[in-house]
């Protein structure tokens, strides 16, 4: 008797071990972020006026896929020169301030996100992180 009942819950335990096993097969898979960093670190002067002011930030993008990360790839340098160019045209307020760091990592990540649907009709850019943020006043 002892040994049919133990046969009955290994039969029942093996059952429903497999019922989870297929659960996670037939799960989607979640797209995995990739980063890719703009190196080497940006480095420009910044301000109008006054003394000569320096910002080196390290710059990361973040995406989903790898057909995104290709694309994003191959304009790295259309991408660096335009945070050059926009990082060079900020001024002291927002480079000393936490509000004016992020309000600057929005514009950037809007402007290679529309740099990149010009290009490649895809914004293909999740978001941009600076993963070093240096200036010197």
């Amino acid at each position: 008797m002892l040994r049919i009942a133990l046969s009955i819950l290994l039969l029942m335990f093996t059952a429903l071990s497999s019922a989870e096993d297929g659960e996670e097969e037939t799960a989607p898979p979640v797209p995995s972020a990739r980063y890719i960093h703009l190196e080497p670190a940006i480095v420009v002067n910044y301000g109008s006026s006054g003394r000569m002011k320096y910002l080196r930030t390290e710059v990361s993008l973040k995406v989903t896929s790898g057909e995104a990360a290709a694309m994003v790839s191959q304009h790295k340098p259309y991408i660096r020169n335009n945070l050059v160019l926009l990082m060079s045209a900020q001024e002291s307020e927002t480079m000393n301030t936490s509000q004016g760091r992020e309000s600057l990592r929005k514009v950037c990540l809007d402007e290679v996100r529309a740099l990149m649907t010009k290009l490649e009709g895809n914004p293909a850019i999740d978001d941009l992180y600076f993963s070093n943020f240096v200036v010197q006043n």
